[in-house]
């Protein structure tokens, strides 16, 4: 990752080749740095904020060029004071930052104000995830000369007052540098939903995890099941979604442990790594199928905690263990393919009629759920994955759709993904609707048959094949792959939704 967020003492005007200044709508009209700024431009300044309209909501941002030393100061609302929270600044910061960006501008300058408070490290840290995400870009597959049109922004530097204890700027600066550990996770995440299926197959995933095993000196292991050994444990549900490609399926577990001595808890994230859904012979309309190489999203979200967790030293989880689970497999047609009407048995011995095979999703995770509560004795299971459109319709493209099995486990971890910017809505796990997934010739059936509760019906199948554990499912379609304009820390492509959500949980569990 280039660049680097600094931290220094001092005091407005510093030098750098931009500013970023955030306010309050509470506060534009008596903020001492506009009215400096707009003496400086003998009133033009006032001028451009009333013509332009703005009133530092929410999002708002306005640039004026050439002020004091600054190439371009940009004024970032922050909306009303009352509803001011660390992921609103992060995000701010990080639209200003990406417009900096687009101007070709190498340093940014940004002052600490009062309202931040105390809590220094998540000061940093949220300022450090403004800079490295918004600077992200996947240009791999351009020309040299369009990657050399584009260049990040070198250094964020926040100043702080003088009178700030060292300590206290060393929390800052210990916040920023966890950002750039957390942004190499996000990063990853990234990169390989927006990797096009040509150049990612399960292997690719495996190749992932053996590297991530490489750089954990010794805390992350990673185990491959074959095609044959998924067999010998009867994950029938995953291999009937696996039969119809050419490419080999690869079952990816991957474990992280601390300590040697038994640890309190265990914690599985498992992923739905469909690597490209064709939605087999169920086939997707080709409108459809445009954006399905992203349909690894979850599994990409699980590969970046990982990334994060085997270089995390200050904060890492000792009491636990944390298992990755990735059924890895593209969901294609052809004449080996899984059929409408065919019945596979899970992992738990379940059977399922398979009415719809672009319902596949669901019946890798139900191999992937079972396994990791029986074989890896999870006592609490995570599922990322980008499971239904139902959800969007339900919910739009921001938001994930929150189940558990659990409440006070699924308040845990939404109070903690709000915190932390990640956007979501809990759906009720509505035991009537049960009976939707019920066939008359198997356990279960794939889908429900109707129009209405996609998502809800589709977490339903999936409690199926939960025992005991506290269980959390997070249905991403939406926010897994944006394809409107950037927002906040989130630009256009694979958006990483989950990884720090998932890592700070993950950090509080116990």
């Amino acid at each position: 990752m280039i660049g680097r967020v600094s931290v220094k003492k001092g005091l407005f005007p510093q030098k750098a080749t931009a500013l970023i200044h955030l306010l309050f709508e509470e506060e534009l009209g008596k903020d001492q740095i506009v009215k400096k700024l707009d003496r400086e431009t003998s009133g033009k300044l006032q001028t451009k904020i009333k013509k332009s309209e703005f009133k530092a909501q929410d999002e708002q941002i306005l640039a004026f060029e050439r002020v004091f030393s600054y190439d371009t100061i940009f004024l970032a609302g922050l909306g009303k004071k009352k509803d001011f929270t660390l992921a609103k600044l992060k995000n701010a910061a990080a639209s200003s930052l990406r417009q900096a960006k687009g101007q070709k501008l190498e340093s940014v300058a940004l002052f600490y104000f009062r309202e931040l408070g105390e809590e220094y490290f998540e000061v940093g840290k949220n300022l450090g995830l403004a800079y490295y995400l918004s600077n992200y870009e996947f240009n791999k597959y351009k020309s040299k000369k369009a990657q050399a049109g584009s260049q990040p922004i070198r250094e964020l530097t926040f100043y702080v007052p003088t009178n700030l204890k060292a300590s206290e700027i060393g929390r800052i600066a210990e916040g920023a540098e966890y950002a750039k550990l957390l942004g190499e996770g996000i990063y990853l995440a990234r990169n390989l939903v927006n990797e096009p299926a040509s150049h990612l197959g399960p292997e690719h995933m495996v190749e992932v995890a053996f590297q991530i095993e490489k750089e954990s000196r010794g805390k992350v292991k990673v185990e491959v099941l074959d095609r044959g050994e998924c067999k010998k444990l009867g994950m029938g549900a995953y291999l009937g979604v696996a039969q119809g490609s050419d490419r080999e399926p690869k079952f990816i577990v991957l474990r992280y442990q601390l300590q040697t001595k038994k640890p309190a808890k265990t914690v599985s994230l498992v992923g739905k790594t469909i690597i490209f859904d064709s939605g087999g012979l169920s086939l997707k309309p080709s409108k459809s199928m445009e954006d399905m190489k992203m349909d690894m999203a979850g599994g990409a979200t699980v590969l970046g905690v990982f990334k994060i967790l085997a270089r995390l030293d200050k904060g890492a989880p000792k009491d636990l263990v944390v298992f990755g689970v990735l059924p890895a497999c593209e969901n294609m047609p052809s004449g080996k393919a899984l059929k409408p009407g065919d019945i596979v048995q899970a992992h738990n011995g379940k059977t399922i009629e398979v009415l719809n095979t672009d319902a596949e999703g669901r019946l890798t995770l139900a191999d992937g759920l079972s396994y990791a509560e029986k074989h890896l004795k999870s006592d609490y299971l995570i599922d990322v994955a980008t499971l239904t459109g139902a959800c969007m319709v339900a919910l739009g493209s921001d938001l994930s759709g929150l189940f558990a099995n659990d409440e006070k486990f699924g308040e845990a971890f939404q109070k903690v993904a709000e915190r932390e910017g990640d956007e979501l809505w809990p759906l009720p796990l509505y035991k009537p609707y049960a009976k939707k997934m019920k066939s008359e010739i198997a356990d279960l059936k794939n889908v429900g048959g109707g129009r209405y509760a996609g998502a809800i019906t589709a977490a339903l199948f999936l409690s199926e094949f939960v025992e005991k554990a506290k269980w959390i499912h997070i249905d991403i379609a939406g926010p897994a792959l944006r394809s409107d304009e950037p927002k906040g820390v989130i630009g256009k492509g694979g958006t990483g939704w989950g990884v720090l959500s998932i890592i700070e949980f993950i950090k509080k569990l116990l």
